[in-house]
């Protein structure tokens, strides 16, 4: 019973990191992967993720946002596995 919380809220946790940690280097992975691999269109990702980071960093919530954001994944994936228990 407690794996099956444990598991949610990792993955809730993670994506909280993720949005308030891992939108720059995202960025930056598809900056320096479009020169390596000479395709302009991952350039696009680049600047969509770098420009992302931001304008979610000129938000004042921004930390509200990513705690909010990973507990409502939490909250589904617990809720998706207690609905696959009972069936």
């Amino acid at each position: 019973m407690k794996q099956k919380l444990i598991t949610p809220l990792l993955w809730g946790l993670a994506l909280a990191l993720y949005l308030r940690f891992g939108l720059e280097p995202t960025g930056w992975l598809f900056y320096e992967a479009s020169f390596a691999l000479h395709l302009d269109g991952l350039y696009r990702g680049y600047t969509l993720f770098r420009g992302g980071d931001y304008l979610f960093g000129l938000w004042p919530l921004r930390n509200a946002a990513c705690i909010v954001a990973g507990l409502l994944l939490a909250l589904l994936l617990a809720w998706r596995e207690q609905r696959k228990e009972q069936r």
